[in-house]
C-alpha cells in the first residue's frame, strides 16, 4: 500500500505540473485535438499490425484516413500551440518585453546577417560556378581552334595526326581522327565542338570537314576529360569534381580508322566521377572556402541528344574567386544587383512590420504601467473612487483589473473600520455601564462566603449574575443566560437586572393578569416575593416587553443564614450544584422553562439546607461545552476541580476552574461568555 500511495502522490504531482503548464486539455477544441490524436496513434498502430499479419487489402484505405487525420491534427495542433503561447507566454510582462527586444533589436540584425551571409554564399558560388564552366567553354573554343589549324596542315601540308598531338601541350591525351563524311553521326551536320559522352567516358570532341582528293572527309579532335585536363582547370578554382548525372541510353567507342562503322551496341552506364585539385591554404580568418556547384551540357555523341548534363562542384575560397572578379564581371553583376535589391526589399518589410509590432507591445505596456502609475497617485491623495479603464487582455490588465478591486475593498475597508471603530467605542462604554451592574462587592453574610466572575467571550456579555442583599443573614443570589450575544444580548441582560432587582424590593409585586383578567398579588416571604413568583413576574414582563424570539434562562435563590436554608427556583438556567465535604452533589434544577418565551407559566421552588463546607456552584454554558478532540469540558471535570481546590478562597478556586477551561480549549479564544458563582457555607 505505501508503493501504491506513493505512485498516486507522485501522479498528482505531475498532474498538478502539467496543469500548471496548460498542457492538460481544457478547452473544447483541445480536448478535440487529444481525442483526434488518440485516433491517430490507434489507426498506425492498427496499420503496422495489419502489415505485420500480411493483411493487405485494408493498406489504402488506412493509409489514406491516416493521411487525412494527420492534416487535421497538424492544424489544430498549430491553433492550439499558438492559443497555449498567447495564453501561457505571451501573458508574463517579462515574454512580452522580451518578444518586443527580439523583434526591434534582434530580429533585424540576424536577418540583416542572414541577408549578408546568404548573399555572399550565393553570390560566390554563382560566381565560381561561372567562372568554371567558363573555363570549360574556353577550352573548347581552343579545342575547335586547334582542330582547325590540324585540317589545314593535314590537307595542304601532309602532315599527319599523330605528329600534331604530340606538339600539343595544352591538351594532354588529344586524338585526331579522319573519317569520311558517311561514317560521322548523322546528325552531325557541319562543324562541332562540345562536351560529349561517348561510350561511358567524357571527351572534348571538336569536328571540321575538309576537301581531300579522294573526297570530303572530317577531321576529329578528341580530348577525354580525366584527372589531367580537370587538374589543369581546378588549378584556377580549387578542388574540382565531375560526376555523370544519369544513364546514358547508347553509347559508341571513340573513332577511329578501324571501327568508323561500327554499329549501335547497348546502353553503357557513364563512368564514375572524377575529382582533382586542391584548396589553396586560406588567406584570412575570414577567408572560409565554400562548396558551389552547377550542371555541364552534355551532347550523347551517337544521337545527339542532350543529356541531363553532368554535374560539376567545387570547394574554392572567396579570395581566390575574388582574384577573377576584376576580370569576369559582365552580366552576372546586374543579376546579382537584382537578387540583393529583391532581398533588401523583403528585409526592409520585415524590419517595418517587426518595428510595428515592437511599437505595438511597447505601448500596451508602457500604457498600463502609466494607468497603474496614475492610480497610485490617485490613492494616494485619498480618491479612492478611481478606477481604471481596461482595454487589454493580459498580465497587466489583469494586474489593473486587481488593482481596481484592491482600490474598491480599500475603500470599503476605511469606510468599514470607521464604523467599527465607531462601534468600538459604542462598545467599550456598553462594557463600562455593563461592569456597573455587576456586584463590585462581595455581600458575603456571617455563615455564607460568596464569589462571582464574568468574563466575556466578547465586549459585553450576556450572562448575568447579581447578589441580592435582603438582611445582616439573609442574601439572594440570581444567575442566568440570555440568548443570544453581543449587544442586543447586554441590553436583555440589563433589562432582566432591572426587573429583578425592581421585583425584590417591592414588598407586593403585581403579577400579571390571569385568563380572566383578575390581577392577583405575590405572597410576601417576610415581607418579599419568593423565587417562584419572581420567575413568574418576570416572565410576563420579558414576554410583553421583548421580541418573541427573545428569552432568557434564569437561577434564582434565596439564603437564610439563620436556617441555612436555600428556598430556589430554576427557570431553564443549567442547574447548580452543591458540592458536599463528602463529595456529594444535589443539583438545583427544580423550576420551569425559560422565562420570556411563552406567558401564564407557573414555575416550582425547593428548598435546601447547607451544610458547614458546602459548596454551591452555579455556573453558565461557557464553563462546561467548550471542546477540544476529547469532547466538552463538562460537569464532571468541573465538580473535579472544585473539589481539589475547596480549602482554597472562592476567589482561587475560581481562577483554577478558569484556567483548566482555558487549558482544555488551548489557544483559542473562549466561545462563549464565562460566568461562575461560587458559595461556601462557613462553619
Amino acid at each position: 500500500m505505501t508503493g501504491y500511495n506513493r505512485g498516486l502522490s507522485i501522479s498528482y504531482r505531475i498532474g498538478r505540473k502539467l496543469a500548471a503548464l496548460g498542457l492538460v486539455p481544457r478547452s473544447r477544441l483541445a480536448r478535440v485535438t487529444a481525442w483526434l490524436a488518440a485516433v491517430e496513434l490507434a489507426l498506425v498502430l492498427l496499420s503496422w499490425c495489419a502489415r505485420l499479419l500480411g493483411i493487405t487489402a485494408t493498406g489504402p484505405f488506412l493509409s489514406g484516413w491516416i493521411r487525412f487525420l494527420a492534416y487535421v491534427l497538424a492544424l489544430l495542433v498549430f491553433i492550439v500551440a499558438v492559443r497555449w503561447f498567447r495564453k501561457h507566454v505571451m501573458w508574463r510582462l517579462r515574454n512580452q518585453l522580451m518578444v518586443t527586444y527580439l523583434f526591434i533589436g534582434a530580429l533585424p540584425i540576424t536577418l540583416l546577417v542572414a541577408l549578408a551571409m546568404l548573399a555572399g554564399q550565393y553570390s560566390f558560388s554563382q560566381f565560381a560556378t561561372f567562372l568554371t564552366v567558363s573555363e570549360i567553354q574556353s577550352k573548347l573554343q581552343r579545342l575547335a581552334a586547334a582542330n582547325s589549324a590540324a585540317a589545314e596542315q593535314i590537307i595542304k601540308h601532309s602532315a599527319k595526326p599523330e605528329e600534331i598531338c604530340a606538339r600539343d601541350t595544352e591538351f594532354p591525351g588529344r586524338t585526331i581522327l579522319i573519317s569520311q563524311l558517311s561514317e560521322r553521326p548523322e546528325w552531325l551536320k557541319d562543324g562541332f565542338s562540345g562536351l560529349v559522352t561517348d561510350h561511358g567516358q567524357f571527351y572534348l570532341r571538336a569536328v571540321d570537314s575538309a576537301e581531300t582528293k579522294t573526297g570530303r572527309v572530317s577531321i576529329i579532335s578528341n580530348v577525354p576529360l580525366g584527372k589531367q585536363l580537370l587538374g589543369q582547370i581546378a588549378s584556377r578554382f580549387g578542388r574540382l569534381t565531375f560526376s555523370p548525372n544519369d544513364i546514358l541510353s547508347s553509347s559508341q567507342s571513340p573513332p577511329s580508322a578501324d571501327n568508323a562503322a561500327t554499329a549501335s551496341r547497348p546502353p553503357t552506364t557513364v563512368g564514375a566521377a572524377i575529382t582533382a585539385g586542391t584548396v589553396p591554404a586560406a588567406r584570412s580568418f575570414l577567408d572560409r572556402q565554400f562548396e558551389f556547384g552547377g550542371a555541364v551540357p552534355l551532347i550523347e555523341w551517337s544521337s545527339g541528344k542532350k543529356e541531363g548534363g553532368a554535374l560539376l562542384a567545387g570547394t574554392t575560397r572567396p579570395s581566390l574567386i575574388y582574384s577573377h572578379l576584376s576580370v569576369y564581371l559582365g552580366d552576372w553583376t546586374d543579376r546579382i544587383a537584382v537578387y540583393l535589391v529583391v532581398f533588401a526589399v523583403i528585409f526592409f518589410v520585415i524590419v517595418v512590420l517587426a518595428l510595428f509590432i515592437g511599437l505595438r507591445l511597447t505601448r500596451i505596456i508602457t500604457s498600463s504601467v502609466a494607468n497603474l502609475y496614475e492610480a497610485t497617485q490617485r490613492i494616494n491623495r485619498g480618491d479612492f473612487t478611481h478606477r481604471i479603464e481596461v482595454k487589454q487582455s493580459d498580465q497587466l490588465a489583469t494586474l489593473q483589473v486587481a488593482f481596481n478591486s484592491m482600490t474598491e475593498s480599500l475603500e470599503k475597508l476605511i469606510a468599514e473600520q470607521k464604523e467599527k471603530e465607531r462601534m468600538q467605542s459604542e462598545l467599550e462604554i456598553a462594557h463600562e455601564v455593563q461592569e456597573q451592574l455587576f456586584p463590585r462587592a462581595i455581600s458575603n453574610t456571617h455563615t455564607l462566603e460568596l464569589y462571582g466572575v464574568c468574563r466575556p467571550a466578547r465586549t459585553v456579555s450576556g450572562d448575568y449574575y447579581d447578589f441580592l442583599p435582603s438582611g445582616p443573614d439573609q442574601l439572594g443570589i440570581a444567575v442566568g443566560d440570555i440568548s443570544g450575544k453581543g449587544i442586543s444580548a447586554a441590553l436583555l441582560m440589563a433589562s432582566i437586572h432591572s426587573a429583578v432587582r425592581a421585583f425584590e424590593r417591592e414588598p407586593w409585586v403585581n403579577a400579571h393578569s390571569g385568563g380572566n383578567g383578575d390581577t392577583t398579588a405575590l405572597a410576601a416571604r417576610n415581607g418579599h416575593p419568593s423565587p417562584s413568583q419572581m420567575l413568574r413576574a418576570l416572565n410576563h414582563h420579558l414576554y410583553q416587553s421583548t421580541q418573541p424570539e427573545k428569552y432568557a434562562t434564569l437561577f434564582l435563590g434565596f439564603y437564610d443564614g439563620e436556617n441555612h436554608r436555600m428556598t430556589c427556583s430554576n427557570a431553564g438556567h443549567l442547574p447548580p450544584i452543591i458540592l458536599g465535604q463528602d463529595g456529594s452533589t444535589r443539583r438545583l434544577d427544580v423550576g420551569g422553562t425559560v422565562v420570556g418565551l411563552f406567558d401564564n407559566l407557573e414555575y416550582q421552588e425547593q428548598t435546601v439546607d447547607f451544610n458547614p463546607e458546602d459548596i454551591f456552584v452555579a455556573f453558565s454554558d461557557g464553563i462546561t461545552e467548550p471542546e477540544n478532540e476529547f469532547g466538552e469540558f463538562g460537569e464532571e471535570r468541573l465538580l473535579e476541580t472544585v473539589a481539589a481546590y475547596r480549602h482554597l478562597p472562592l476567589a482561587r478556586i475560581t481562577e483554577q476552574v478558569i484556567a483548566a477551561v482555558q487549558d482544555w480549549i488551548g489557544s483559542t479564544e473562549p466561545p462563549d461568555d464565562i460566568t461562575l458563582v461560587l458559595a461556601r457555607r462557613l462553619p
